[in-house]
C-alpha cells in the first residue's frame, strides 16, 4: 500500500485479551482519551511551528511519544486531528472571553474592551494558537470552514445578545443588530489575522486601540438612538 506524505500505515492493533482490561486503575476508554488529549496536545505543538500542510502524522505521533497505531485510534486523518484542535482552541477562547465579560463592568464600552483584550492577549500570549485558528484554519479546506463560519456566528451571537439587551432601540433606526455583530466580528477578525501575520510586532494597546475604535463609533451610535437624537442614515452619508 502507498503511503502518502502525510500519512504512515497503522500498525495492526493487538486487542486478543485486552478489552476493557484496567492498568493502573485507568481503563481502556480512559487511557484512550489520555492518549487522544496527548495528539491534539501534539498537533498545536506541530502545527504551531510547522503549520499544518508542512506538518505529518510521523511529526505528530513522535510530539506525543506515540505510534501511528494510537493515532489512527482516534483519528483518521490529519484533517480531522486539525479540526479537534480547532474546537479545542476555540472553546478556550470563548471560554476566556466569557469570563473576561463577567469580570467586567455592565457597561457597554468596558464590556466592548475587555472582550477586545481578552482575545489579543489568548492569541499573542500563545503563537501556536494564533497560527491554528488565525492563519492555517482559512486553508485546510473540508470541513474546517464549517468550523469556523461557526465559531464566528457564535460570538456574533454574544455581542448582538449584549447588544439587544443595551440598545433595546437600536433597530428604529434601520439598522439589523445581527448584521453588525457581524460585522464587527469580522472587523476584529481580520484586524487580528494581519497583527498575527506580522508576528504580533505591533504592541497589543496599538492593536486594542484601533480595534476599539470600530465598537466605540457603533456604540456611538447607539447610544444617539436610545437617547432620540438623529443620527446619520445609514447609505446617506454626511446626512
Amino acid at each position: 500500500m502507498a503511503v502518502s506524505r502525510n500519512r504512515v500505515n497503522p500498525e495492526a492493533p493487538s486487542t486478543q485479551g485486552t478489552s476493557g482490561r484496567r492498568y493502573g486503575g485507568i481503563d481502556s476508554q480512559e487511557r484512550q482519551r489520555q492518549r487522544r488529549a496527548k495528539l491534539i496536545e501534539a498537533a498545536l505543538a506541530v502545527f504551531g511551528e510547522k503549520g499544518y500542510h508542512q506538518s505529518t502524522v510521523r511529526d505528530v505521533c513522535k510530539q506525543a511519544q506515540l505510534t501511528s497505531r494510537y493515532f489512527y485510534e482516534s483519528f483518521d486523518g490529519m484533517e480531522a486531528l486539525f479540526q479537534a484542535l480547532y474546537g479545542e482552541v476555540s472553546r478556550e477562547l470563548m471560554q476566556t472571553t466569557v469570563m473576561a465579560l463577567a469580570r467586567c463592568e455592565p457597561e457597554p464600552s468596558k464590556l466592548a474592551e475587555a472582550a477586545l483584550r481578552a482575545f489579543l492577549e489568548f492569541i499573542r500570549d500563545d503563537p501556536r494558537r494564533a497560527r491554528v485558528t488565525m492563519i492555517d484554519a482559512v486553508n485546510v479546506g473540508g470541513g474546517i470552514q464549517a468550523m469556523a463560519d461557526k465559531v464566528y456566528q457564535d460570538f456574533a451571537l454574544l455581542i448582538s445578545g449584549f447588544m439587544q439587551q443595551m440598545f433595546p432601540r437600536l433597530e428604529e433606526s434601520g439598522l439589523s443588530i445581527a448584521m453588525l455583530a457581524q460585522g464587527l466580528v469580522g472587523s476584529n477578525a481580520r484586524i487580528a489575522t494581519q497583527w498575527v501575520a506580522n508576528r504580533c510586532n505591533e504592541p497589543l494597546d496599538d492593536v486594542l486601540r484601533n480595534t476599539f475604535a470600530i465598537f466605540q463609533a457603533c456604540i456611538a451610535f447607539a447610544r444617539a438612538t436610545e437617547a432620540g437624537l438623529p443620527p446619520p442614515k445609514a447609505g446617506a452619508p454626511g446626512a
